[in-house]
């Protein structure tokens, strides 16, 4: 089949009726998720290594500022999830008057919710980033940024559903280009706004919240532009996001409040971990950062098979196919632990190159290779989990993926980290192999519940 009849299969957005293989299948609706996010995480490489230019203050408090985002932002990807499970479910069931009412719900209930947070965040920065743990000069940075991306909190949080919506409908390249807009004028708007060149101010930490938020808007403005002509697939009229059905928001709502509280779940962990961090210094606060960024190098392969298990699994189980849902989730969790490991073997063996990406201060690549090299050990666990984890968000069976979220979080995560650091004092290494554990167990479980298949005869 030419590229030219593989889009046209796409354009029908019902995936499962294509006579390609399982696994191409699921690298064509994976690609462009990873595509996606290897240009973001491109561009926040860029990002974080402007603002590293302005030293370990900086980095660190966008990096603890930023961690309570990531709660609010569960709420949405949580929302985003029911979407994606709606949409994917009507669509393979050839109901897409039933697709276009979730996404349009989906929405509006999400544009209401993002513009209350977007206040409540721009005037409790301070409170915020104090509670995080941040101190001096790391507080007013913190509080800069918090204030500044505000409003892109809006034009992000929303952009998360009506990515969801379109992926739902097997529209994964939309968001793709998108994504493209956004990073490449992210990074030039960075570039201006930051240092003050081309005629601009030199604003530093509030011109990088800035050029995110105006970024975030473009992204949100070309995805609502294909949804609302119908080029994705997926067709909403402007009428439509207007208008409210409580019927459809309590299934978003009943599918999305489990997903949700997962990602809060993650959320909290993470913030609270920092915070344990925040104990061991500035220098700890920027290796952690750093980290991250880095290991989102990782996460790209992972999240674009879940999205791609999500997808297939929710039209599969909308036509009425449970064994090729299956046979999809399968598939994803091959090819993601495939890819995941090759990068996790790249963190263990070259380190320091990735970490000299971003800053050249010593101390800070010679504690982030230790960390990353741990981090590394973490990756095929971790494929295992995110790929699983999408198909059962896929099929609606959000309520597991919850509680073992819960568990590995808080019980296992957190509680390690605090014992290593709090009580046997070791050093920032161990958080990560607190990670390990966490994904590992996690991974087993998972994969234990998905081969049981009781999601197949979910009603959502």
């Amino acid at each position: 089949m030419s590229n030219k009849q593989e889009y046209e299969v796409k354009k029908r957005h019902s995936w499962i009726d294509s006579d390609l293989p399982l696994n191409k299948v699921v690298l064509l609706l994976a690609w462009p998720v990873m595509a996606q996010m290897m240009l973001q995480t491109l561009a926040q490489v860029v990002d974080m290594a402007m603002v590293g230019r302005l030293g370990q203050e900086a980095i660190a408090g966008i990096g603890l500022s930023f961690r309570p985002l990531f709660v609010a932002m569960s709420i949405f990807l949580g929302l985003g999830t029911a979407t994606t499970a709606l949409v994917a479910r009507s669509i393979g069931a050839g109901k897409e008057d039933e697709a276009r009412k979730a996404a349009a719900q989906s929405f509006m209930t999400g544009s209401v919710l993002a513009i209350a947070l977007a206040i409540f965040v721009f005037f409790g920065a301070r409170m915020i980033t104090v509670f995080m743990g941040a101190t001096g000069g790391v507080v007013d940075n913190g509080i800069i940024y918090l204030q500044g991306y505000s409003p892109g909190m809006v034009f992000a949080y929303v952009g998360i559903l009506v990515t969801a919506s379109l992926r739902g409908a097997g529209d994964t390249r939309t968001p793709f280009v998108a994504g493209i807009v956004d990073n490449v004028f992210n990074v030039i708007a960075n570039y201006c706004l930051i240092f003050g060149h081309f005629g601009f101010p030199a604003l530093g930490v509030l011109g990088a919240a800035i050029a995110t938020s105006i970024s975030r808007l473009i992204s949100l403005v070309i995805m609502l532009y294909v949804l609302t002509k119908g080029s994705g697939g997926l067709h909403i009229t402007a009428k439509a996001l207007l208008t409210i059905d409580f019927t459809t928001i309590k299934r978003l709502f009943r599918i999305g409040i489990p997903a949700a509280l997962e990602r809060l779940a993650q959320s909290v962990s993470l913030m609270l971990t920092t915070k344990i961090v925040a104990i061991l210094g500035t220098t700890a606060i920027a290796v952690t950062t750093l980290s991250s960024n880095i290991e989102q190098l990782s996460f790209m392969p992972a999240i674009g098979f879940s999205v791609a298990a999500a997808t297939l699994v929710g039209q599969n189980l909308g036509a009425k196919r449970p064994e090729q849902a299956e046979a999809s989730g399968w598939s994803a969790a091959k090819l993601a632990v495939l890819l995941m490991g090759f990068m996790g073997g790249l963190f263990i063996v070259i380190p320091s190159l990735f970490i000299k990406i971003y800053t050249t201060d010593p101390e800070v690549i010679k504690a982030g290779s230790l960390v990353l090299r741990v981090v590394g050990i973490a990756q095929i666990p971790q494929a295992l989990a995110f790929a699983i984890s999408g198909a059962l968000r896929g099929a609606g069976a959000t309520k597991p993926v919850l509680y073992l979220s819960v568990v590995g979080n808080f019980l296992i995560r957190l509680g390690l980290t605090w014992l290593f650091i709090t009580q046997l004092h070791w050093g920032l290494w161990s958080v990560y192999v607190a990670v390990i554990i966490d994904w590992s167990v996690r991974s087993l479980l998972m994969t234990r519940i998905f081969r049981k298949g009781d999601w197949k005869t979910l009603q959502i």
